[in-house]
């Protein structure tokens, strides 16, 4: 007995360590450093924490922290420090495989006042980013006139359809939530996702990493929301097709209004 459950924790253990890499291609991380305002020394143990959710850090000897698997989207961050005022950044934004750039200074607090609270700033360029990636978000998502993920890749630069960089559909890596699909048979990528569980898409047309294998054009991330706890939420799509034949004259097809029809 003892045996077997020694199989089973052990199988187990193996699985966890297998699955742990999955995670580093869906989230992304907060890191940066803390320092006084005026005299821009670093301040040891100052507590960072991301509002509503349990994902926090405290910085080091040098001020610096990191904020690890870090789900995509914005978030507002909060910093306290013994004797210091408490400042919230708001809109940080956190991309699949990228580390979100944020340095604060605090002030020292003279007298009792209310939080501070600061706009982050978006960087053009992210020097930590060597692909050609575009990310595209769920805000973004809604107010695209897209009804599939498909729609919302061809509408980028370079990419047609499935076509990244003019190579075939077989040639690029669609993953979704850190799992590849692709259909075994014919190397085809598994597409079928629905529109409105989708959090971030992320395009790489180039460049990327060796960590990923079977891939050559490009590679297609697609991360969705996490399930709440309470309450419930979807979407509706209309399409509507105006009236047309439903049938092809010629070509050796019967024409299935002909009332002199054999197929009738």
């Amino acid at each position: 007995m003892k045996s077997a459950v020694r199989v089973i924790a052990s199988s187990l253990l193996v699985a966890i360590t297998l699955a742990a890499p999955l995670w580093a291609q869906t989230t992304g991380k907060i890191a940066g450093i803390v320092t006084d305002q005026e005299t821009r020394e670093p301040l040891i143990g100052a507590n960072i924490r991301v509002v509503g959710s349990t994902l926090g850090a405290a910085t080091d000897v040098a001020g610096q922290y990191t904020i690890l698997n870090v789900p995509p989207g914005s978030y507002s961050v909060e910093v306290s420090y013994i004797g210091y005022d408490k400042s919230v950044i708001s809109d940080v934004r956190v991309y699949i495989d990228q580390t979100a750039r944020l340095n604060i200074a605090l002030r020292v607090r003279a007298i009792e006042v209310g939080e501070v609270v600061v706009m982050a700033e978006r960087k053009i360029i992210k020097p930590d980013v060597a692909t050609s990636v575009v990310d595209v978000s769920d805000n973004e998502i809604s107010q695209l006139p897209a009804v599939n993920v498909q729609d919302v890749i061809s509408m980028q630069a370079g990419v047609q359809g499935m076509a990244i960089r003019g190579g075939g559909a077989g040639e690029a890596l669609f993953m979704l939530d850190g799992v590849t699909m692709r259909d075994p048979r014919n190397n085809q990528p598994v597409m079928k996702v629905a529109l409105s569980t989708v959090k971030e898409i992320s395009v790489e047309r180039g460049g990327f990493n060796a960590e990923y294998g079977q891939v050559q054009s490009g590679i297609v991330k697609v991360v969705t929301y996490e399930g709440k706890r309470k309450g419930y939420s979807g979407s509706i799509n209309v399409r509507f097709t105006p009236p047309a034949p439903k049938y092809y004259r010629g070509g050796g097809i019967p024409d299935v209004n002909d009332p002199t029809s054999y197929w009738l």
